[in-house]
């Protein structure tokens, strides 16, 4: 009989604190199994008593609403797997934008220090030996670039940027979906669609921008022939032909990420029959109020994007969010939250694929520099069946598995054509 294992989400506790928290210290401090630096743009202050202190000492508090956010769906996170057995210790420092410095408490005083200073005083600490030392932070990707490149073993983990280079910095991990990955996904989704019904039209609409070079790469990678495709410039005064496409199963897809492109679009649709045609785009621009409920719905619409859309759904996650924020939690605490379990089970500077109740990450290896997160998903949307994933995660979150491992590093994704048998690359 195979031991009775729970994800690391059936174990929720609500958190009041986290427990091993450390303050902005600048002293030796007690090697932890697992020791993160979480340097964000905090913007410590001693002068508003309306911001935020957490644990800080009284006099300070925290005034950076994003930073303040993330850091209470990470403590969350923290506090909930320290009460199922990790033991995961913080420290907290400031990372200021505008000077690229961080500061750090010294004898009741913030210190600030180069990234080069800083990197170094982390190297001295011996909560840093032994490979258990993870950096979370800074926001900025080009913070993060020169925080990493100066490091000799230490991870860092950018959170939410996707603008990241991890050339050459092999311990850099851009945990936030690569720009063009909606693109990619969008394009081998193409492929799929077009192997699947040979009679039927792809037209894509070029925007000239560099989008357009990554939706054919990705294409051709995929095994498509761009040269079957219908490249169509949709620039300036272009317009649609539905003539074209009379009685053909059409999918016009559009990689613009400006909503009066799109609202251009939908408009032009009108004369297409809206039962033989599919508009693809990326997700962002879909929640603009600005386009025609109706004309978006008129037709199937397919989508990319890097978030899920179920999250909220997951009940207990969103009470233990809720009892940490005091307030209805939003994506800044969803993406702390998701932060919190995958830095927990990441092995040293070697991230897993992994599944989030936020994001998923399938990691590219840079050779000779770090990862940086390839995924987004797809949805589809038609007025008989709503919206539905059309990559759907297996795992149902706080349930119980049957297992032969005690320790469970990723959790295993259900994808609807052509499952990655390596899911880093």
């Amino acid at each position: 009989m195979g031991i009775r294992s729970l994800f690391f989400t059936a174990l929720l506790a609500i958190a009041t604190a986290v427990q091993g928290q450390v303050l902005l210290a600048d002293s030796a401090i007690t090697i932890a199994r697992q020791t993160w630096i979480v340097a964000l743009p905090f913007e410590v202050s001693m002068d508003s008593a309306s911001a935020v202190s957490f644990d800080f000492p009284a006099t300070y508090t925290m005034k950076n609403r994003m930073a303040v956010q993330f850091y209470t769906g990470l403590r969350a996170g923290v506090d909930s797997l320290n009460r199922s057995g990790f033991d995961i210790q913080l420290v907290l420092v400031e990372h200021v934008e505008a000077s690229n410095t961080y500061r750090m408490e010294a004898n009741g005083f913030l210190v600030s220090y180069s990234p080069e200073v800083f990197m170094a005083h982390l190297d001295r600490q011996a909560l840093c030996k032994g490979g258990e030392c993870k950096i979370i932070g800074p926001f900025r990707g080009d913070a993060s670039e020169m925080l990493a490149a100066l490091s000799t073993g230490i991870p860092v983990i950018n959170p939410v940027s996707r603008k990241v280079d991890v050339t050459a910095k092999p311990f850099l991990i851009a945990a936030a979906s690569h720009r063009t990955a909606e693109i990619t996904r969008l394009a081998e989704r193409a492929v799929a669609a077009q192997k699947m019904a040979p009679k039927s039209r792809t037209v894509l609409l070029l925007d000239g921008t560099s989008n357009d070079a990554a939706f054919l790469e990705a294409y051709a990678a995929a095994g498509g022939n761009t040269a079957e495709l219908v490249q169509k410039n949709y620039q300036g005064s272009a317009t649609l032909d539905a003539s074209a496409s009379a009685g053909v199963f059409t999918r016009i897809i559009s990689l613009s990420d400006k909503v009066l492109v799109t609202a251009r679009i939908l408009n032009q649709l009108r004369p297409f029959e809206a039962a033989k045609t599919e508009f693809w785009t990326l997700g962002n621009v879909l929640s603009s109020s600005a386009l025609d409920a109706q004309l978006l719905m008129r037709q199937p619409l397919v989508w990319s994007q890097v978030e899920r859309l179920d999250y909220i759904q997951f009940r207990r996650l969103d009470a233990l969010l809720f009892s940490a924020a005091q307030t209805t939690p939003g994506r800044w605490e969803w993406l702390g939250l998701d932060m919190a379990w995958f830095a927990a089970y990441m092995n040293e500077a070697v991230p897993n694929a992994f599944e989030g109740p936020r994001r998923i990450y399938l990691w590219k290896h840079v050779e000779g520099g770090g990862y940086y997160n390839q995924s987004a998903l797809i949805y589809r949307y038609d007025r008989k069946n709503g919206v539905q994933a059309q990559w759907t995660p297996s795992v149902d979150y706080a349930q119980e598995v049957e297992g032969t491992d005690e320790r469970i590093d990723s959790l295993p994704l259900e994808v609807s054509q052509n499952q990655p048998q390596e899911l880093v690359d």
